[in-house]
């Protein structure tokens, strides 16, 4: 095991998809900065961030440019432990393809120089680049821990040949977070209770994001099945931007191309995972393509129709043992979402049943997971004050 001198005060590095306004990628940074500073409050945090300022001001940690190469050398020799902490990091199929080789080249930076590093709460793929395969089995046999948030991921390691680690499976951090009580948000949330206790009408979420094969098609596709929402059910439509730019974006040019403008709204603030719980906890269901938005749904037993656009989302509904909820991205239409629906009214109270239990037993993994790695963190620092 690697060790460097023992200090008073420990430091851990965290590095992640954070400062994107992405609201599950946030709420993984907070679960785990709110564990190790309420079980050791003197630790010093730092987290590589595309905006410093707020995650620094979000989280009151040390926060640096995730691209400032000079910044993060300078911390990281100095660092007990390198946290490359949640989310689906290593995988090609989205962005531009560069992450795999950012996330990767931080942690041989933290090898290099000596710095444990734990691989945290995870969800692996998908991987299509034959180079990709073969980095990430070379650089994750190197490191001291690894935890995923699916038994897929685990599948896939295996079958890239990485074996030396101890990897263990647990839940996706978040479960960890709980949902503010309305009295203590604004004004939006009691808009959306008021709408959804006056009216008693459908209220549904739309969680929606751009892909590569979207295009005005997608915007119109999902316009008309708002549309019919609206005129099937009485419903009202609220847009969930779970990435605030990008989906306020799209969730704008689909609600241009809707007949019934006046029945949906979109939340046009950026708000905290806690904020996102409450006002999912006040919906009817969800229509959800991002993942945290339907593993909100799940925390707060709200029901869900999930799309299946990428595998992650498939893993965390099967973990549900509910694929009646689940439908596939390339099958998205009125009539499939209208079936979704009436299974959903039918059987909403046995639904509720299963999230809240998942839930219990998810938040247990989770915390677990969290116990695991500060029990790491003690034997290290532990391991350089007697050497």
């Amino acid at each position: 095991m690697r060790g460097k001198k023992p200090k008073t005060i420990e430091k851990i590095m965290i590095s992640g998809y954070y400062g994107f306004n992405n609201t599950g990628d946030e709420a993984i940074l907070q679960s785990i900065v709110r564990f190790f500073k309420k079980r050791l409050p003197l630790i010093k945090i730092i987290v590589l961030s595309h905006n410093p300022q707020k995650t620094s001001q979000a989280y009151k940690v040390r926060a640096i440019n995730r691209l400032n190469l000079f910044q993060i050398l300078y911390f990281l020799k100095d660092t007990d432990l390198f946290i490359s902490g949640g989310g689906g990091l290593l995988q090609d199929a989205t962005g531009k393809g560069w992450s795999v080789l950012y996330y990767l080249g931080l942690i041989w930076w933290a090898l290099l120089f000596k710095i444990p590093v734990v691989i945290y709460a995870q969800g692996i793929g998908p991987l299509h680049k034959k180079l990709n395969k073969l980095l990430i089995k070379y650089t994750l046999n190197k490191v001291d821990l690894i935890t995923l948030r699916e038994n897929n991921s685990r599948e896939l390691l295996l079958a890239l040949g990485i074996s030396k680690p101890p990897m263990y499976i647990y839940a996706d951090p978040c479960f960890l977070l709980k949902r503010r009580s309305l009295e203590q948000t604004g004004t939006i949330f009691k808009e959306i209770k008021e709408l959804s206790e006056v009216e008693r009408r459908l209220l549904i979420g739309f969680s929606l994001r751009e892909t590569k094969d979207g295009g005005t098609d997608f915007q119109k596709n999902f316009a008309r099945i708002a549309d019919d929402l609206i005129e099937n059910y009485q419903g009202r439509i609220v847009f969930l931007p779970f990435k605030f730019r990008e989906d306020v974006s799209i969730s704008t040019e689909i609600l241009m191309n809707m007949r019934n403008q006046k029945y949906a709204r979109i939340i046009n603030e950026d708000l905290e995972p806690e904020e996102w719980l409450s006002i999912i906890s006040q919906l009817s269901l969800v229509i959800g393509m991002r993942l945290h938005s339907v593993i909100f749904s799940c925390q707060v037993s709200t029901p869900f129709i999930a799309l299946n656009y990428d595998p992650k989302i498939r893993y965390f509904v099967e973990s549900l043992n509910l694929p009646e909820l689940l439908l596939e991205y390339n099958h998205i239409s009125f009539p499939e979402i209208k079936k979704r629906v009436e299974y959903i009214l039918e059987n909403k109270d046995n639904i509720k049943k299963v999230l809240t239990k998942k839930t219990e037993e998810f938040e247990r993994k989770a915390q677990a997971n969290n116990h695991l790695l500060l029990n790491f963190f003690k034997f290290l620092v532990e391991e350089q004050f007697h050497k």
